[in-house]
C-alpha cells in the first residue's frame, strides 16, 4: 500500500460461510503495536458473487500510516454465532513524495 492512495483490500470467505450470512465484521489495521483504523460490516462492500468482503481505504485512511509495515486482519460473526478470524497479514506501507490529499 502506498501513502495518499486508495486501495482496496479484499477478503474471500471461506465456502462454508455465506458471506450474505454474517451478521458482523471487524476489520483492524495495526501498526507498531497500536491499532491504527477499524472497520465494520457496515463500512465493507459486500460481493455475493465472489463471497467475498471489500474495503476501499480513502486518501487520509493511507495517510494515518507511517512508512513501514502494517498489519490487517478481519474477524466475522454469521448468523448461527460462528465466529471466523483471518491469518493477520503484513502488508507494507510505502512513502510518497507528495501525501498531499487531492
Amino acid at each position: 500500500m502506498r501513502r495518499a492512495t486508495t486501495p482496496t483490500h479484499t477478503f474471500i470467505i471461506p465456502e462454508v460461510v455465506v458471506v450474505s450470512s454474517l451478521e458482523k465484521a471487524l476489520l483492524t489495521y495495526s501498526q507498531n503495536g497500536s491499532t491504527v483504523l477499524e472497520k465494520t460490516l457496515s463500512d465493507l462492500a459486500i460481493d455475493s458473487e465472489n463471497n467475498s468482503l471489500n474495503y476501499q481505504l480513502t486518501q487520509n485512511e493511507t495517510n494515518l500510516f507511517a512508512p513501514g509495515k502494517a498489519l490487517i486482519q478481519l474477524r466475522v460473526k454469521t448468523n448461527t454465532g460462528a465466529v471466523l478470524e483471518s491469518q493477520m497479514i503484513w502488508f507494507p506501507v510505502k512513502p510518497a513524495l507528495n501525501s498531499e490529499v487531492i
